[in-house]
């Protein structure tokens, strides 16, 4: 079985979207691609085989709209 990435899990218990959002920020380096694709995925992204930096851009904008529109509820 493969090891646990620990900035994926970190993402991915986060509670509110500010949260994530500072996570991905500090993680964007250095994570590979497959994270990326993961985080994507955990929010309902599709990348569409877009380069990692496109999809960091994506998950970001993605969550500067979610804190913008609603706040601290995440959706189900």
């Amino acid at each position: 079985m493969s090891e646990v990435n620990e900035d994926l899990m970190r993402f991915l218990d986060a509670d509110e979207y500010e949260d994530k959002l500072l996570i991905l920020k500090e993680i964007q380096e250095r994570a590979d691609d497959h994270v990326v694709q993961m985080i994507a995925a955990s929010l309902s992204l599709s990348t569409g085989g877009a380069s990692k930096e496109d999809c960091i851009k994506q998950i970001r904008d993605y969550l500067t709209l979610q804190i913008k529109y609603d706040g601290k509820r995440l959706r189900n």
